[in-house]
């Protein structure tokens, strides 16, 4: 007990004084009267009263076998102990702890500003801390954001001293020694620096606390305002703070090797891959490597959105739950039913590209095009001029928006690019097209022979076939029945061989001012 520094004590700003004055441990006020303590300037007899009865406390609460019993000291002295509950047994515990643990010493504050700063921006991530202004504008009288900076740097170095070194200030709380140990653990690790590279402070905490790396970014924002005694992260950790922990780990190869065209990004994937990023892979290296921040623009911003979803949406397994990615983008399917088998493929297959088209907006006049001409066999399907008049237009805007919509069908259907697509494709329904595929490339440009191979790779009549056979060869050759291809069809995307990326946190230096300050 004798050891233990005075602010234990709890004696607000005048244990500063004393220690001035050479009392420094509780120990040193053993043989010191009432009229000594007196004596020192500026302290009085309330201070000196204080003092005696909580160091009567301590001494009661105190065995030389057992220690102090903190709940018996802080019962005695009507000083709130946290966390209330909280005795964390690991690092990753302690971690999952940090914010209840601050929410506790909000609602335990005497000062309602310190608790409106802890609440509403140092237990806030980055994006949703109110400013200066607006908590100063909320508090009665309204005061100068300069005040509120003032009480906050306060705050945070009282929350420091507390944590690190028993000095406590005006908190009037105090906090229990199985909490407090893991910060004093690592401040122990950083104490003989000033400065520290991120990637190095991060890892150096992951190794004290035996967490992995992504625990620590999990809770960046509080570990670093306690650490630096600065609410504000720079726009580095910022960007890194607004990352799903969940990519700083392991990620399946599967995962990683993902196109992002397999993602709704929109117009924002050709924009990526001019940056150099084609897969997820790519954007978690990025990421990982603080390279893909707000300086990014909106693609960069929409990746990043994106790439934290993904992370939301993997199964214990580490693969996607795309049931889960289609519910969080709120994409209805198509077809409405999913597919069971072929008959029911080719059957409904007319009906599902007419919805596709109608739902997707590809051109003007798509659904209606494709409904009166691309759908049908050469026998029944009317001339561009037919359907021009029909639609009340031009020959060539037919033959144009016809060409659109197929390159549109063949970039989706058969090079699964879904980026621009707002809704959800069934999966047997799109494997049923790559079988398409496969029979197409071994008909050699030969419709009936075509028709046929699907027929006999689906179990159907030629008859049956013929009902869905005209759309899916419009598709794959980018021209209505019975015309021979000029083009390449699109390919299905291969995963190429992953490299992992180097999973390199946000370059920068921490001043670990808070640290340093308290030990």
């Amino acid at each position: 007990m004798d050891d233990l520094p005075i602010g234990v004590l709890h004696l607000g700003v005048k244990t500063a004084t004393l220690e001035r004055a050479g009392f420094r441990t509780v120990g040193d006020l053993a043989s010191v009267s009432r009229e000594q303590i007196i004596r020192i300037p500026t302290v009085g007899w309330r201070t000196a009263d204080l003092l005696s009865e909580n160091r009567q406390a301590l001494i009661d609460a105190s065995d030389a076998e057992t220690g102090t019993d903190w709940d018996r000291y802080c019962e005695t002295t009507r000083i709130p102990l946290l966390p209330h509950e909280g005795r964390p047994r690991s690092g990753k515990d302690f971690l999952a702890s940090l914010p209840d643990f601050l929410a506790e010493v909000a609602d335990n504050l005497a000062d309602e500003t310190f608790s409106a700063i802890l609440r509403e921006r140092i237990c806030q991530p980055p994006e949703r801390q109110k400013t200066l202004d607006e908590i100063a504008a909320t508090t009665s009288p309204p005061v100068t954001r300069e005040r509120i900076r003032q009480k906050e740097k306060k705050l945070l170095g009282q929350l420091t001293g507390g944590l690190l070194n028993e000095t406590y200030g005006t908190l009037g709380i105090h906090f229990r020694p199985e909490f407090s140990v893991w910060w004093k653990r690592a401040a122990d690790r950083l104490s003989h620096l000033e400065e520290i590279e991120f990637t190095d402070f991060v890892e150096a905490l992951s190794a004290e606390w035996e967490v992995p790396n992504h625990a620590v970014i999990a809770q960046l924002p509080i570990i670093l305002a306690i650490v630096t005694g600065e609410p504000q992260m720079s726009g580095e950790f910022r960007a890194a703070s607004r990352v799903d922990p969940r990519l700083f780990g392991d990620l399946r190869r599967e995962v990683l090797g993902l196109p992002l065209n397999r993602l709704r990004l929109g117009r924002y994937v050709e924009r990526l891959a001019e940056a150099g990023s084609e897969t997820v892979g790519d954007i978690v290296a990025r990421l990982r490597a603080g390279s893909l921040g707000a300086r990014g623009g909106k693609a960069a911003e929409v990746a990043a959105m994106h790439a934290n979803q993904l992370a939301s949406c993997l199964r214990d397994d580490g693969l996607i739950d795309w049931r889960s990615y289609r519910t969080a983008n709120a994409l209805s399917c198509l077809p409405a039913s999913p597919t069971v088998n072929a008959a029911e493929f080719v059957a409904t297959l007319r009906d599902t590209v007419c919805d596709l088209l109608s739902v997707c907006r590809v051109t003007k006049r798509a659904s209606e095009i494709y409904r009166l001409r691309t759908s049908r066999t050469l026998g029944s399907q009317m001339t561009l001029q037919a359907v021009a008049d029909a639609l009340d237009t031009h020959l060539p805007t037919v033959k144009r928006e016809e060409t659109v919509f197929l390159s549109f069908l063949n970039g989706v259907l058969i090079g699964h690019d879904f980026s621009k697509l707002p809704v959800w494709l069934d999966d047997l329904w799109l494997e049923y097209w790559d079988e398409a595929r496969a029979s197409y490339e071994s008909a050699r440009d030969n419709y009936g022979e075509f028709s046929e191979n699907l027929a006999w790779k689906w179990r159907l009549t030629v008859r049956d076939i013929g009902k869905a056979a005209p759309t899916i060869w419009a598709v794959l050759s980018g021209y209505p029945t019975d015309r021979r291809s000029k083009r390449s069809i699109s390919k299905a995307p291969v995963v190429s061989p992953i490299i992992y990326p180097d999973p390199q946190l946000p370059a920068g230096r921490i001043r670990l001012r808070g640290f340093r300050r308290v030990h």
